[in-house]
C-alpha cells in the first residue's frame, strides 16, 4: 500500500494560527482559574481576592496572588489551617483548559 500526502501551504503559517489558537486557548484557560480562585478565595478585606491575576506570554500563562500572606493562606502555617484557592481552582479547571488547547491544535 502506497499513500502520498502532499501539503501546498505554510508549515509556518500553519504553525502561526495553531500558535496564536493554542495561546487564546490558555489565556481563556488561566482566565478561568482566576476567576474561579477569585470566588473561593478566602476575603478578609478583599486583597488577596483581588491581587490574584493572569500574566501571559505566548503560550503560556502564571497566575499569582500577589500579596505578601497569599502562601500562607494557601498552604497554611503553624498556626493557622491551610484555606487552599489556587491549587484546587486549577485541578478543577484541568480538563476545561486541556478540552481547549486540544480543540486549538486540532481544530
Amino acid at each position: 500500500m502506497e499513500i502520498n500526502v502532499t501539503y501546498t501551504g505554510s508549515l509556518e503559517a500553519l504553525a502561526a494560527r495553531i500558535e496564536e489558537k493554542l495561546g487564546a486557548a490558555v489565556a481563556a484557560g488561566a482566565e478561568a482559574v482566576a476567576e474561579n480562585a477569585r470566588s473561593i478565595c478566602p476575603v478578609d478585606t478583599g486583597a488577596l481576592r483581588d491581587s490574584i491575576a493572569v500574566s501571559l506570554s505566548g503560550t503560556s500563562a502564571e497566575i499569582s496572588a500577589n500579596t505578601d500572606y497569599a502562601a500562607c493562606v494557601e498552604f497554611g502555617t503553624s498556626r493557622m489551617a491551610a484555606q487552599p484557592y489556587l491549587v484546587p481552582s486549577l485541578l478543577g479547571n484541568e480538563n476545561t483548559v486541556l478540552s481547549a488547547m486540544a480543540a486549538a491544535i486540532t481544530g
